[in-house]
């Protein structure tokens, strides 16, 4: 009991230093050594918990960042299906981005430093490009919330998506390069949002629909 006590002690300060590390230095720029050093344990202790570099960055960033997959799979589908999107009433659709908008802040500030990683920290692991997948779902659930309207997909169609879809997370990401407070980043997305529904209704009314 005292061995297991003594090794999750042990994991607790080379997660903990690792995360001022990466968080100081980036992903690329951090030591194994410097975080055993930081951590006040040996290089040895740490292989003996952490198979590399990259296997401590994974403990401290996998388990949020599917978390936070969790809530973009929420399926606004469904909620869709109860508006009149072939109507495009504004303030209904609006009020439905909102809300996941406002879902994703409160995960970003419950889980920060994980985000921050990944977000700013994650050049040359193998989390540089996690969020494609981010992308690739949300762009899966947009595509379904079309079908929903009867929209006969297209190559320009879905190629358009892509590249508003990846925008939007490129957007989302200035929260954490800009370190704004809980409060700015709610002000920031309700921005967005406003700013983001109103072009999709007239992209919606005035070209897909047409």
């Amino acid at each position: 009991m005292n061995g297991l006590k003594h090794e999750l002690n042990t994991r607790e300060k080379i997660l903990n230093a690792a995360k001022r590390e990466f968080l100081e230095k980036g992903f690329a720029g951090t030591n194994v050594r410097a975080v055993a050093q930081r951590a006040g344990v040996t290089t040895g202790a740490l292989y003996n918990l952490f198979k590399n570099k990259d296997g401590i960055f994974e403990a401290l960033v996998g388990g949020v960042f599917n978390e936070f997959l969790n809530i973009l799979a929420y399926n606004d589908v469904f909620e869709a299906r109860e508006l009149d999107m072939k109507a495009g009433d504004l303030s209904e659709i609006t009020e439905m981005s909102q809300r996941r908008f406002l879902r994703m802040i409160d995960f970003f500030y419950a889980n920060w430093d994980a985000m921050k990683l990944l977000v700013c920290c994650a050049k040359g692991s193998s989390f540089e490009h996690i969020f494609d997948k981010a992308i690739d779902l949300t762009e899966k659930e947009t595509l379904r919330l079309l079908t929903v309207d009867g929209v006969k997909m297209s190559r320009r169609i879905k190629f358009f998506i892509h590249v508003m879809v990846t925008s939007h997370f490129e957007n989302l990401k200035e929260i954490f390069y800009h370190d704004l407070t809980k409060s700015e980043a709610a002000e920031y997305v309700l921005d967005f949002n406003v700013y983001h529904c109103g072009g999709w209704k007239q992209y919606w009314m005035e070209q897909v629909k047409e």
